[in-house]
């Protein structure tokens, strides 16, 4: 691993893109691999450089590489990198004002609110919305909460919205999608290609939500399945489950 990262750090600054590129990518799977919390810190500290370069397309892969970082990885001094990185143009812009949001650094507002505001693209502004929310800002959790309340839902909320509610870690939006367990409007299309009539939408909400909450009593495989013989059997005991612990507890995913 040592000689590998030591390979790869060299060529950081190749004159090649391609060989740039490589580089980051190579840097992505070493840390998905990597155990040791300090190796995986000299990593990430190698991914940062990532930032910095010239070419607009290794700064997406590199926003768009360290949002599956883990947040404790990374150092006060970092964080402060990536706040400041929001003041700048670069591509993948929503995905790196996520990032910000996981750190839950209040100094980070006054530019995410700033972000939220007329004059930036839609998905710059509600990636700061949701972003802020993540942080606990009580206006921008309002306004999320009537967006994706006057949304149909559908196989457009289940895939998109659904999982922007599960990123804001927010127990007043996490409560809309326990609303929406207990419908049973066929609206959403099965994962099964085999299967072509209209399913329950709170099958797919529910596998969203299962790994996220505390003491749930429903697992999820790797491929995000529930662990269950019947989805069925498994959406009664989510009701019944959620009917006794209202006043549930969101994991903490930082």
């Amino acid at each position: 691993m040592e000689i590998v990262k030591g390979v790869v750090a060299e060529n950081l600054r190749d004159t090649l893109v391609s060989v740039r590129r490589f580089c980051f990518q190579s840097l992505e799977v070493m840390q998905k691999s990597a155990t040791a919390p300090a190796t995986k810190q000299q990593i990430l500290a190698l991914q940062l450089q990532g930032m910095e370069d010239e070419s607009p397309d290794i700064v997406g892969l590199s926003i768009q590489n360290l949002s599956s970082v883990p947040v404790s990885l990374f150092h006060a001094s970092q964080k402060t990198l990536l706040i400041r990185a929001l003041d700048r143009q670069a591509p993948k812009k929503e995905v790196l004002i996520k990032m910000v949001g996981t750190l839950k650094d209040e100094s980070a507002a006054p530019a995410l609110r700033q972000l939220s505001q007329p004059g930036n693209s839609a998905k710059v502004r509600w990636a700061a919305y949701l972003a802020l929310a993540r942080m606990g800002d009580q206006t921008a959790i309002n306004l999320v909460n009537n967006k994706v309340r006057g949304i149909e839902v559908n196989d457009d909320m289940v895939y998109d919205m659904a999982p922007s509610i599960i990123y804001t870690q927010q127990k007043q939006l996490y409560d809309y999608l326990v609303e929406l367990l207990y419908s049973n409007e066929k609206n959403c299309e099965s994962a099964n290609p085999d299967q072509t009539n209209a399913i329950n939408c709170a099958y797919r909400i529910l596998e969203l939500l299962a790994p996220e909450i505390e003491s749930f009593p429903i697992a999820t495989t790797a491929s995000g399945d529930l662990e269950a013989s019947s989805y069925q059997e498994a959406l009664i005991t989510a009701r019944e489950w959620f009917q006794s612990n209202r006043e549930f507890n969101i994991k903490d995913a930082n």
